[in-house]
C-alpha cells in the first residue's frame, strides 16, 4: 500500500491548513513539517478551495470561527461542490478526504455537530501537540484505507482481459491497481502464455485514465525476440538519411511513436548486449540518438518490460546487463502460471467458449474434468487453442439450432492421462454400475423399443430432478452437476 501512497502522491503526505490567525498557521506548520508531512497554509476558506482546485490533498485541518466563510461553511461547500473532481486527479477520493477541524472550549458543541456531518475529528484549542499528532495520524490511515478500497474498486472495474476469481488473480488485479497509478518502468515476469501484454495493457489503461488532462496515450508494444538483431537499433531508435546505405529518409523509432505514453518491451530477455547498454541510458537519461545522428532526443515514455526468461541466470552468464536488470525491475509484477490457479479455468473456458463459438453454450462434466487435470506447460494460451479447436470440432457440420456443449471427444488426446503402456486414460466409467446401466438399456430397447436418445435424455432428466430436489437450488444443482444454468434448463424442458 506504501508503493500506491507514493505513486499517487509522492512520498510525504499533503496537509492543507487553513486558520485566520497566522501564527496559529505558522506553529502548526513548524510542528506537522518536523514530522515528515508537506504543508500548505491558507488564511481564508476561500484561499483554500483555489488551492483544492490546483492541488491534491491527504487531509484537511480548518478552524471554525473564520471571517468570510466558516469552516462548516467551508465543509458544506466542500462535500457538495462536485467541480472539483472534474478538474482534480482525487476524484476516487475527494469526498472521503479526512477533515479535522479546530475548534475553541465554547464551541465543543458545534465540532460533535460537525463530526454526525462527516467530519474527521476535532480538536480543541488550545491542545495538546501530542494528542494533536496522534490525532493526524490516525486521520491519515483513514485515508489510507480508502486509498486501498479505490485501488480494489479500481481493479475490480478494469480488468482489461485478465479473466478469473480465484484469490491469485484479485491480488494480481490489485497489485496492477496500486502500481498503475504513476510509474518509470515496471518488468513483468512469467511463463509463457501467462497473460504479460494483457497486464501491460492494463497498467496503461488505469494509467491513462488516472491521468490529469485526458487524453489518448499511447501504447506501443514491440516484440524484440521478433526482430532481426541488425534491425532492432534501427526500430527502436530510429534512424536519418544517409545513416546507412539504402537509408533514403528519416526514419521514426518506437520509442518516439511512444513519447508521453507507454513503451512496452517484450522478451526484453532477448535485447543484444549492445542494445541494453543504449537502452539503459535512455531508461536513465531520458535521452537517446538516431543511427547517424548527433542530436539528442528526449522522450517522456514510461516503460513497461516483459520476459519469460530468469534474468538472474542471464545475467549470472553474461547475456543480461544487471545495472539494466535493477534498472528495469524497480516494480515487478509476477504472472501466475495456469497450474496455480486452476480454479479460474471453468471461467476461462466459459469465456473462450462463448468467444469462439455461437452455438455452443455448456461443456460436458467429462471434459471440464480433463481440463482441470491438465498442467498446461502454454499456460491460458494453451487453455484457449484448445477450446478454439474444440468448438471447431464440436460444431463439425452440424447446422442445426440445437444447443450443442463441448464433449471430451473434441479434446486432443494430448490432455489424456496416460497409462503405462502409453495408452489414453479416460473416463469411460467400466465399473459395475455402468454395467447395470448398460444392460437396463439393453432391455428397455429390446423389449419397449426405447432409442438410445430417448434412454439418455430420461436419464439425464431424472439426474438432474433429483440433484435440485437435493440442493434445493436450481444454481447449486447446476454448478454439481458441471452444466451451465442454461444447459440445466434445457435439459428440463425436454419432453417425455
Amino acid at each position: 500500500m506504501d508503493e500506491l501512497l507514493i505513486a499517487a502522491c509522492g512520498s510525504k503526505k499533503k496537509i492543507l491548513l487553513i486558520d485566520d490567525e497566522k501564527s496559529i498557521l505558522d506553529s502548526l506548520k513548524i510542528l506537522l513539517t518536523l514530522e515528515g508531512y508537506d504543508v500548505t497554509t491558507a488564511e481564508s476558506a476561500n484561499i483554500a478551495i483555489k488551492l483544492i482546485e490546483k492541488e491534491s490533498f491527504n487531509l484537511i485541518i480548518s478552524d471554525i470561527r473564520m471571517p468570510e466563510m466558516s469552516g462548516l461553511d467551508f465543509i458544506e461547500f466542500f462535500k457538495k461542490e462536485t467541480k472539483f473532481s472534474a478538474s482534480s486527479k482525487w476524484d476516487l477520493n475527494l469526498k472521503l478526504l479526512p477533515i479535522i477541524l479546530m475548534t475553541a472550549y465554547s464551541d465543543v458543541k458545534t465540532g460533535v455537530e460537525a463530526i454526525k456531518q462527516g467530519v474527521f475529528d476535532y480538536i480543541t484549542k488550545p491542545f495538546d501537540n501530542e494528542e494533536f499528532k496522534i490525532t493526524v495520524r490516525k486521520a491519515l490511515d483513514y485515508f489510507k484505507v480508502f486509498e486501498e478500497l479505490s485501488a480494489i474498486k479500481t481493479a475490480e472495474m478494469i480488468r482489461g482481459g485478465i479473466k478469473g476469481e480465484s484469490k491469485i488473480i484479485k491480488n494480481l488485479l490489485n497489485e496492477i491497481a496500486r502500481v498503475s497509478l504513476n510509474f518509470n518502468t515496471i518488468l513483468i515476469t512469467g511463463e509463457s502464455g501467462t497473460g504479460k501484454e494483457l497486464a501491460a495493457r492494463l497498467i496503461h489503461e488505469i494509467y491513462s485514465k488516472n491521468q490529469d488532462i485526458p487524453k489518448n496515450i499511447p501504447f506501443v508494444p514491440v516484440n524484440l525476440a521478433a526482430i532481426p538483431e541488425n534491425l532492432v537499433e534501427s526500430e527502436l531508435f530510429g534512424y536519418v538519411k544517409g545513416a546507412f546505405t539504402g537509408a533514403e529518409t528519416n526514419k521514426i523509432g518506437l520509442i518516439q511513436y511512444a513519447d508521453n505514453g507507454v513503451l512496452f518491451l517484450d522478451e526484453v530477455g532477448d535485447l543484444p548486449l549492445p542494445l541494453q547498454v543504449k537502452l539503459l541510458r535512455v531508461l536513465q537519461d531520458k535521452s537517446y540518438r538516431k543511427l547517424g545522428s548527433n542530436k539528442e532526443e528526449f522522450m517522456a515514455t514510461k516503460v513497461i518490460a516483459a520476459t519469460n526468461k530468469d534474468l538472474n541466470i542471464l545475467i549470472s552468464s553474461g547475456k543480461f546487463r544487471d545495472d539494466l536488470y535493477f534498472r528495469l525491475n524497480r516494480v515487478n509484477i509476477k504472472m501466475p502460471p495456469l497450474r496455480e490457479h486452476k480454479d479460474d479455468i471453468p471461467i476461462l473456458t466459459s469465456y473462450f467458449i462463448k468467444r469462439f463459438s455461437k452455438s455452443i453454450n455448456s461443456i460436458s462434466p467429462q471434459a471440464v474434468s480433463l481440463l482441470m487435470d491438465y498442467d498446461y506447460p502454454g499456460n491460458i494460451r494453451e487453455l484457449e487453442n484448445i477450446i478454439e479447436r474444440a468448438c471447431i470440432y464440436c460444431e463439425g457440420d452440424d447446422k442445426t439450432s440445437l444447443p450443442k456443449e463441448v464433449g471430451e471427444d473434441c479434446l486432443p488426446d494430448y490432455i489424456f492421462k496416460k497409462d503405462d503402456n502409453n495408452k489414453k486414460i479416460n473416463n469411460d466409467f467400466k465399473d459395475e454400475r455402468f454395467t447395470k446401466i448398460v444392460e437396463i438399456f439393453n432391455h428397455l430397447n429390446r423389449e419397449k423399443k426405447i432409442s438410445l436418445q430417448d434412454f439418455i435424455k430420461n436419464i439425464e432428466k431424472t439426474i438432474v430432478k433429483n440433484r435440485i430436489k437435493e440442493d434445493n437450488s436450481r444454481l447449486d444443482a447446476a454448478k454439481s452437476l458441471g452444466l451451465s444454468l442454461r444447459s440445466l434448463r434445457y435439459i428440463l424442458s425436454k419432453k417425455d
